[in-house]
């Protein structure tokens, strides 16, 4: 895709990296409202308050360090989680979703492996993203969000075309997200 005088941005220097704060076991309820974020993209459990609005991008920083999520519901983020806030006149935050789900693999790569895998702040804060103007990324969440219908909403008897449909998900994002640094 080619847009002229597309502006590229450190990600840290677009939107501020906030981490998670620590809750612990006790304070977990199978009553409370709102999903719990840790080291995993599967909710740790519930809590009755919460940190992050509805519609963030979050990355998990230990355990599952690199994986990429978007919630549609308020949540709590722990401090192995950071969340992004978008700026409105700046960057869609499903548009920033989509764009580190294209670098997950990038951002893997940079995991610390230890006891605890661990992605490092500035590993993140230091990825380089397009910033075409706000509606040209409200086109592109409209396109990939479609393909993410097709490619998650057939859930049984069609796993070839459910392959085939991720398949032209991926190509699609990624030639819809691959801007010209130039």
């Amino acid at each position: 895709m080619k847009i002229n005088n597309l502006k590229w941005e450190a990600l840290g220097e677009v939107v501020p990296l906030q981490r998670g704060k620590r809750l612990v076991k006790n304070q977990l309820s199978e009553n409370a409202k709102y999903k719990v974020f840790q080291n995993s993209l599967k909710p740790l459990g519930y809590f009755a308050e919460n940190n992050c609005r509805a519609y963030m991008t979050f990355i998990i920083s230990a355990g599952a360090a690199g994986e990429i999520g978007f919630s549609d519901e308020e949540f709590w983020a722990c401090d192995d989680c950071y969340y992004f806030d978008c700026p409105k006149d700046l960057l869609n935050d499903k548009f920033l979703y989509y764009f580190l789900k294209s670098q997950e693999h990038q951002l893997t790569s940079q995991v610390r492996k230890a006891s605890v895998p661990r992605l490092g702040r500035a590993s993140i804060e230091n990825l380089k993203i397009p910033l075409p103007p706000l509606e040209e990324q409200k086109r592109i969440v409209n396109i990939l969000d479609k393909f993410d219908t097709l490619t998650n909403s057939i859930t049984e008897g069609f796993p070839k075309e459910i392959e085939l449909r991720r398949k032209q998900y991926e190509y699609y994002r990624e030639k819809l997200l691959s801007f010209n640094k130039d």
